[in-house]
């Protein structure tokens, strides 16, 4: 094969792959949602309630410690520090999608007390929010530094180093992140198992994949961000 041909076919492979990548950075929020509302219309079989399920593995694996917090956002459920942020429609819908969440976010419950994971991904969010908004500044100021002259262009390296520096932090969280959401949804399968018929399991785990590509997305809109077609994405959210 020729070299030309060789050359054209990377160059097409490598936009179709700029174009996937694309689609999963500015999509993948929106099929998660839409899985949300199908799945939150669809009960399960058991009569086990959320708030049952929720008390069932509270006594089984934290002795009664972890706490419930109500809250109005929807899809905004959440775990911090022995608390679990469930919303109005998760506690009183016994849907797929309200136990699924409710499992996964007690997977990171459970994370908390097995180790530091998530409370070395929480300090490096909070480095991440405390220098992040220098990472602009740093560059800038680098490249102006090298434009100056010979004198400065030890400064211009180090600024960029350190703005470089700053934006591969974030890229190190974001795959931390996805990395303790992967677990936190093994677990959560461990626990739906309990109550879910074989049917029902399986579309749990589509749901839960559905999800983590959603912080795939977040990755990929920074590594993205130089193309101007994917949705903006935060470096430390």
């Amino acid at each position: 094969m020729d070299k030309t041909w060789i050359i054209i076919i990377c160059i097409i492979a490598f936009a179709v792959l700029i174009c996937f990548l694309l689609a999963v950075a500015n999509y993948s929020y929106d099929k998660f949602m839409d899985k949300y509302q199908k799945l939150n219309r669809r009960s399960i079989r058991n009569e086990v309630t959320p708030m049952q399920f929720v008390a069932m593995l509270d006594s089984q694996i934290f002795n009664g410690n972890l706490s419930v917090v109500q809250i109005d956002k929807v899809a905004g459920d959440a775990y911090s520090s022995g608390r679990l942020f469930l919303s109005t429609q998760t506690i009183n819908n016994p849907s797929i999608a309200s136990y699924t969440i409710i499992a996964h976010e007690i997977g990171h419950a459970k994370q908390d007390i097995e180790g530091n994971k998530i409370k070395r991904l929480n300090f490096l969010r909070r480095l991440g929010r405390l220098i992040g908004f220098l990472m602009s500044p740093l560059l800038i100021a680098g490249l102006i530094m090298l434009f100056l002259g010979e004198m400065y262009t030890i400064i211009g390296y180090v600024l960029l180093a350190c703005g470089v520096g700053i934006f591969i932090l974030a890229l190190v969280i974001k795959i931390m992140t996805i990395s303790i959401e992967k677990d936190a949804s093994k677990k959560a399968v461990e626990f739906l198992d309990m109550i879910l018929n074989e049917e029902e399991l399986r579309i749990a785990k589509k749901f839960l994949n559905d999800a983590r590509m959603t912080y795939w997305a977040d990755f990929l809109k920074i590594i993205l961000g130089w193309t101007a077609m994917s949705k903006k994405g935060k470096l430390f959210n």
